[in-house]
């Protein structure tokens, strides 16, 4: 496995990071044992979950099966995505944070989370209420760096540069989707994270796993999202399915599958230090291992970029 440091920071993460928003739910203890001990072997140590995840379930399987390796992972959870505990309450008000990290805290079998991330931003709380809670748990020792999820542009400046400034603390990355496909998010986040010097942790690498290739014209795989995801079939249409066509040939011409291209071209970029990739087994978990090896040229990404003007931007 290969490492990148978050900035500013002394925090090496795995290049490849799990994404366990399955575990617990459609993935089972059995399984969730098997992934988490084959990244015990491999070197991969950044783990990502959340409190909402399977109502609490994944942070509980992940509890179990760390077993007595707690301390050769990377831990990221988050607070502050709606839930039923949080009802008529601010989602990253002081009563909301102190509770949901003192419950991660005991379903994850730990003392410590190594990243707390926002989950989104809350419209009821006061940031300075925010901070100051996040404050407070810093110097506890519960959480190690803080990060946000899904914050805007106007957002994230105004949290980053608050939270420097008045509490001394350094939120140290920003994490939202990013793909081949779903790029808007990351366009209108760059210069703000350039200049303010943070990391970028996409999730959602593979698009739901269209960018895999398993969706075809004909095809749409049994018990996947696009059976019954609005996301999904809109983009089960010509032009989606001609970008993935036209991508396929960068990928054999490389040996390569779609998925090692997909992870790759985000591993090209020099802020973001670990891609979020999503497993229900070892085999995928394998395969996007894979995709630390494989490095674009530059003309392979300017044909990435043609193609994708091509079938998407009038």
């Amino acid at each position: 496995m290969k490492y990148r440091k978050f900035k500013k920071t002394g925090l090496y993460v795995s290049e490849i990071g799990i994404g366990t928003n399955r575990f617990g739910h459609n993935v089972d203890q059995e399984d969730v044992n098997k992934i988490i001990h084959y990244c015990l072997d491999e070197g991969i140590n950044y783990i990502d979950t959340a409190n909402t995840y399977a109502n609490g379930k994944s942070e509980e399987s992940l509890g179990k099966a760390f077993d007595n390796n707690r301390k050769s992972f990377i831990v990221g959870t988050k607070v502050g995505w709606p839930n039923e505990f949080d009802a008529n309450q601010g989602l990253l008000s002081s009563k909301s944070i102190f509770w949901h990290v003192d419950q991660s805290l005991v379903k994850l079998n730990t003392d410590y989370i190594d990243i707390l991330w926002l989950h989104k931003w809350d419209e009821e709380t006061p940031i300075i209420e925010t901070l100051n809670a996040i404050s407070i748990l810093i110097k506890q020792g519960k959480i190690r760096y803080l990060g946000i999820s899904n914050f805007n542009t106007w957002q994230t400046s105004l949290i980053v540069t608050t939270a420097r400034i008045k509490y001394d603390i350094s939120i140290i990355a920003v994490q939202s989707e990013y793909n081949l496909l779903k790029r808007d998010t990351y366009l209108d986040l760059k210069d703000c994270i350039d200049y303010l010097d943070l990391n970028f942790i996409p999730y959602f690498p593979l698009a739901s796993g269209f960018l895999t290739g398993k969706y075809s014209n004909n095809h749409i795989p049994s018990n996947s999202r696009g059976e019954w995801a609005t996301y999904m079939k809109n983009m089960l249409n010509k032009k989606h399915y001609q970008f993935l066509d036209e991508l396929r040939l960068i990928a054999e011409n490389h040996k390569i599958s779609l998925t090692e291209l997909s992870i790759s071209w985000l591993l090209n970029h020099e802020n973001i230090t670990s891609v979020i990739c999503g497993v229900r087994n070892i085999d995928q978990l394998k395969l996007n291992s894979k995709s630390i090896n494989c490095r674009l040229t530059n003309n392979d990404n300017k044909k990435i970029e043609k193609i994708f003007k091509k079938n998407f931007v009038i």
